[in-house]
């Protein structure tokens, strides 16, 4: 008996140990806010640009930006992050990367945007490359702790294997707070 409880005592803090870095669930209106902010402080190009929000579920991804056929945008949400969410900080940081996905599909032809897709999609080296690229630009936006802290944050949620993908694909937050 004195096992079976340490047992439960063991799985409920490691439980809670995983998701230490949640705080207070946020509001899919207050997400808005957010993006909304965070393109009018870093992205003034992108003032007439309407960028929609819509939402998803997944284990591994949580926010992408998306363009559709008729080159409406949006940036994908997963639900997870509103009932666990980062840092304001970390989540504004993750909102400029995602930003910049779509100030490049705006200024890109439909065929370079369809391009960029398939290419993106078929080759690793590329979409690390990109994906490298765009964290570089939220750095020189001054955004370091932010970034890093998502990274930090979204770490938590993966599996061994999604967890070596990302680190291989993105920044690290050694990378990001070692760089100038």
């Amino acid at each position: 008996m004195s096992r079976f409880i340490l047992l439960i005592l063991f799985s409920t803090s490691a439980l809670a140990a995983s998701h230490e870095q949640c705080l207070p669930a946020m509001s899919l209106d207050h997400f808005k806010t957010l993006v909304q902010s965070s393109k009018d402080q870093y992205f003034p190009e992108l003032r007439k640009v309407n960028i929609g929000v819509s939402t998803f579920r997944s284990d591994a991804y949580f926010l992408q930006a998306q363009p559709n056929i008729k080159r409406q945008y949006f940036i994908q949400l997963n639900l997870k992050l509103l009932e666990c969410p980062p840092s304001e900080d970390a989540l504004v940081a993750i909102l400029v990367h995602e930003l910049e996905h779509v100030k490049d599909y705006i200024g890109w032809s439909s065929a370079k945007l369809i391009k960029h897709g398939i290419v993106y999609s078929a080759s690793m080296k590329v979409k690390i490359a990109y994906e490298r690229q765009t964290d570089r630009k939220v750095l020189e936006k001054g955004l370091h702790t932010g970034l890093a802290g998502y990274r930090d944050w979204v770490y938590q949620w993966l599996t061994p294997k999604e967890l070596a993908r990302k680190r291989r694909i993105y920044l690290t937050p050694e990378e990001i707070l070692g760089a100038p």
